[in-house]
């Protein structure tokens, strides 16, 4: 699967018997431009779209920052799955999709059309099947 991944457990207790339930929390990276969470790095997606560069590791999202033209200017955070959809859908979302582990341009920025998900795809695939408005 995609991003670092960690099981939570929350024991519960009903009738006496103590029960589990697990949850996957994926880990990501983003580019947040001066460091605001408003603010996160997006690509232009070949059909003129914006995407969120979205990354897997940290190693990733450092050298995406080192090769990419205006990437050297942003710090990188690391976020959960939930995070990244209030990026997509909170009141200051600037892109409906999001490009993982995108190339910076000098490398090739013409296979983002093979590593974006729509929102809500991201949404079904990473957060359970969130579906949000």
């Amino acid at each position: 699967t995609y991003g670092g991944r960690r099981k939570a457990v929350l024991p519960h207790k009903k009738h006496g018997v103590r029960a589990r339930r697990t949850s996957t929390v994926h880990s990501f990276w983003v580019v947040l431009e001066g460091g605001t969470w408003t603010a996160p790095f997006t690509v232009l997606l070949p059909e003129g779209k914006e995407a969120i560069a979205l990354f897997s590791a940290e190693e990733e999202a450092r050298m995406f920052c080192h090769l990419s033209k205006q990437g050297k200017k942003g710090s990188i955070r690391q976020t959960t799955a939930g995070g990244v959809l209030s990026l997509l859908y909170g009141p200051w979302a600037v892109a409906r999709h999001v490009a993982l582990d995108p190339l910076p341009e000098i490398l090739g920025g013409g296979l983002l059309g093979l590593l974006t998900l729509g929102r809500e795809h991201f949404a079904q695939s990473f957060a359970g099947g969130w579906e949000g408005q």
